[in-house]
């Protein structure tokens, strides 16, 4: 199965943000060198702890820190923005690097209301406007039509309008989501399928989501078969008991957020210190239940529980307090995928 990565440029206790983004640097050149398929980076506004703000600012400098793996975006969050500038900034990409870009868009927010709110070009609460969430399938459409120069004669500035600049080689657009809405524009529009399961962790779900697309996708210009990614939290180390300990600090972020915190990522020695009634240990457990953890055995078991799903690639969001320990389960999680 194929491996790769979706790095947020999540802070740990003490972490800068230029020192998180050489991080990110650092790990995209790993991931690179031990052969990782793609590199992704996400879309997050006013944010403390989530440094990657601007997807596609660092997925063009990580193009040029790289020779071979791809780089992209898990992802523009297409709501807010014009789709034809979208397309120029990704043909730009594609013209740097060509043949390594990925598009991956998504229609939530990327945040809450006020930096949505600022997106738009509001200045208060009362420059809310509604998002344009159920204008993205036009969206999307309107994105491809000018990645392939392929406007309608019906569009006003059909003839006349191209997004530039004219590529040999175009940027290869994704559909990001979590249900079967995005699972069914994805399969009619014959683009490959990103579904987050670090969002959305229930299996069924995933499993129907899945097949839903790959029976329901027809060829196109981008992709003539379907092809799944499965985004996911990943903790992979020499030991079960070693996976388990680095992953703490995850949970202890997401159990803060649960409740509104915006959290650094902790030690491990500190992290859900302060976790003391059954309610919060379950809370816990199920927060951890839906993360890939373990050993290169382990994990391997849980790879091939997701390609019995149809899941074609292995996407890990590895948010840990050590940079070695993130790299080691970037090396681990490549074994796994070997064996």
């Amino acid at each position: 199965m194929q491996v790769s990565i979706l790095d947020q440029t999540q802070l740990a206790e003490g972490q800068t943000p230029e020192e998180g983004f050489a991080g990110t640097v650092e790990a995209t050149r790993l991931a690179e060198q031990i052969g990782y398929r793609r590199f992704w980076v996400s879309e997050h506004h006013s944010s403390d702890t989530i440094a990657g703000s601007s997807p596609e600012i660092l997925a063009a400098h990580l193009l040029a820190k790289t020779e071979t793996i791809r780089i992209g975006t898990g992802g523009v969050m297409l709501t807010h923005y014009a789709p034809y500038k979208v397309a120029e900034n990704f043909r730009v990409m594609s013209a740097l690097a060509p043949g390594r870009v990925d598009l991956g868009v998504g229609k939530a927010p990327g945040g809450t209301h006020l930096p949505t709110i600022a997106l738009q070009g509001g200045r208060a609460l009362t420059d809310a406007k509604p998002r344009n969430k159920e204008r993205f399938p036009e969206m999307v459409g309107e994105l491809i039509e000018y990645l392939e120069d392929s406007l309608p004669e019906s569009h006003p500035m059909s003839g006349y309008l191209k997004a530039s600049p004219a590529v040999i080689q175009k940027p290869l657009p994704w559909i990001l989501g979590t249900g079967p809405t995005s699972a069914q524009l994805a399969a009619e529009r014959g683009l490959p399928y990103a579904f987050a399961r670090f969002i959305n962790a229930e299996r069924d779900e995933m499993e129907q989501t899945i097949r839903l697309y790959r029976e329901n996708f027809r060829p196109s210009g981008f992709s003539q078969a379907p092809y799944t990614v499965c985004a996911a939290r990943v903790f992979a180390a020499d030991t079960d008991d070693e996976a388990e300990w680095i992953a703490r600090s995850a949970a202890h972020v997401q159990f803060g957020f649960h409740r509104g915190i915006q959290g650094h990522l902790p030690d491990p020695a500190e992290a859900l210190t302060g976790i003391v009634t059954e309610k919060e240990k379950q809370e816990v457990r199920d927060i951890l239940a839906t993360y890939m953890i373990g050993s290169n055995k382990s994990i391997g078991r849980q790879m091939d529980e997701l390609s019995s799903a149809g899941v074609d690639e292995i996407m890990a969001i590895t948010p840990v307090f050590s940079p070695e320990s993130k790299k080691r389960s970037m090396v681990v999680l490549k074994t796994a995928a070997q064996s």
